[in-house]
């Protein structure tokens, strides 16, 4: 038991934050996203798959994150209230944080295209690995990156000089 815990807290120390973010993009609510956090953790202890690498950790971990979050926009309450506009940020210190601005921006765009620019911007995937965490079509990948590119470019153009 002892040794369990010790490896959901190093699992919880390195994905934390990348749940929660991530998470956060889908469910645009912070206490949602913590929701989240937690359910992915319990799916982790509840499953205690035997992972090959790191990368296929993080793959899991990531998958689990989107199918708990795309679970709780199916549910009920989700799809008959509107949500407060809920401008709480996050609290961890990482690129989240840096431009409120952006943050804002991504958040404003649709689910298809949030997802893709946090896995490219916030987590560093390359678009054929985003493109097998997604289960989409590489071109799709590259073609939502660039859609959403194109969105905040017209959305962040007063607040940046672009040429």
């Amino acid at each position: 038991m002892a040794e369990t815990d010790e490896h959901i807290g190093v699992l919880i120390e390195k994905y934390g934050n990348t749940i929660l973010r991530l998470s956060y993009t889908y469910l645009k609510n912070i206490a949602d996203a913590e929701d989240a956090v937690q359910d992915v953790f319990l799916k982790i202890i509840e499953k205690m798959p035997d992972f090959n690498d790191e990368t296929h950790e993080k793959a899991w971990v990531i998958r689990t994150t989107i199918n708990i979050c795309k679970n709780k926009l199916k549910l009920f309450w989700n799809k008959n209230v509107d949500s407060l506009n809920d401008t709480k940020e996050l609290t961890t210190s990482d690129k989240y944080n840096e431009d409120s601005t952006v943050l804002n921006a991504v958040m404003m765009l649709p689910q298809k295209y949030r997802t893709v620019i946090h896995l490219y911007y916030y987590e560093e995937y390359s678009t054929p690995e985003i493109a097998r965490l997604l289960n989409k079509n590489e071109v799709t990948v590259r073609s939502h990156l660039h859609r959403a590119r194109d969105k905040l470019k017209s959305v962040l153009k007063e607040a940046y000089d672009f040429e």
